[in-house]
């Protein structure tokens, strides 16, 4: 009895799967695929390697081989294009490249290759050896590992890369319930001007007020409910520039008493 083993993952309007029988069966599968669904223009591209987004996906003399993949076409050490403020979203986007990194990447020398290359993305656009260090630190002690960053072998690397993936997946269920709490509008979400003092203080005292006179409410007081408050802070440029623009009464008025 022969058996078959198949994998397959989708993304919007690619699909990726394994096939471990043999290149006739596989044509022959693929001309049905193209038969049945002869409306729909399908591109098939199939071997060893391939490139699946911006991962590189290998059969290495039957082992799984991933890694980071960087197109040609594409230029070197280019840092993404962001809104202000820059430097906190370049900060987010080297992070959460690490742990794209660490996803993606099943051999640790492949990973250290893409640390290195994230490092020379953000010196080449003029941050600091300091800046790129800071980031470092921070992503190692998310997982824990700031003892063995710099003994990483094979063996080390699996475990720190199972611990991202652990993280990863408890995100997932986390998202996962507060999507369901919102669905049963138990989710509330809400904004407050901040100009100074601690976050911590006003959060606290703000749910300690919500329970004391929302704690007969049915639906505010469920033990499901959950409160997000997001903090916006008032004194910047932006809010100094969006004000309004005096108008030519003003002006004429500020004229004549200068002149006066």
């Amino acid at each position: 009895m022969c058996h078959h083993f198949f994998v397959s993952i989708r993304y919007k309007n690619r699909v990726f799967f394994t096939w471990n029988r043999t290149t006739e069966e596989l044509q022959l599968f693929l001309g049905r695929l193209q038969k049945n669904y002869s409306h729909i223009q399908i591109e098939i591209s199939f071997g060893q390697r391939i490139h699946y987004f911006n991962a590189q996906i290998e059969n290495r003399q039957g082992h799984l081989y991933t890694c980071v993949y960087h197109a040609s076409n594409v230029p070197k050490y280019c840092l993404p294009y962001v809104i202000n403020p820059t430097k906190l979203n370049h900060c987010l986007w080297f992070r959460s490249a690490l742990i794209r990194a660490i996803r993606f990447c099943s051999n640790y020398l492949d990973f250290l290759e893409e640390q290195n290359y994230l490092a020379m993305t953000c010196l080449t656009n003029g941050y600091s050896r300091n800046f790129i260090e800071t980031q470092l630190q921070h992503f190692y002690l998310r997982f824990n590992a700031e003892k063995i960053r710099y003994c990483l072998d094979q063996t080390v690397y699996e475990r720190l890369r199972q611990r991202c993936l652990d993280l990863i997946q408890d995100q997932r269920i986390k998202t996962k319930k507060l999507r369901e709490l919102e669905d049963q509008e138990y989710l509330l979400n809400f904004s407050y001007s901040y100009d100074y003092g601690s976050y911590f203080q006003f959060n606290q005292k703000f749910h300690q007020l919500w329970s004391q006179y929302l704690k007969h409410d049915e639906q505010l007081s469920h033990k499901d409910t959950k409160i997000n408050l997001n903090p916006k802070q008032i004194f910047s440029l932006n809010t100094l520039f969006a004000g309004e623009k005096p108008s030519d009464e003003f002006y004429q008025t500020l004229l004549k008493k200068t002149y006066l």
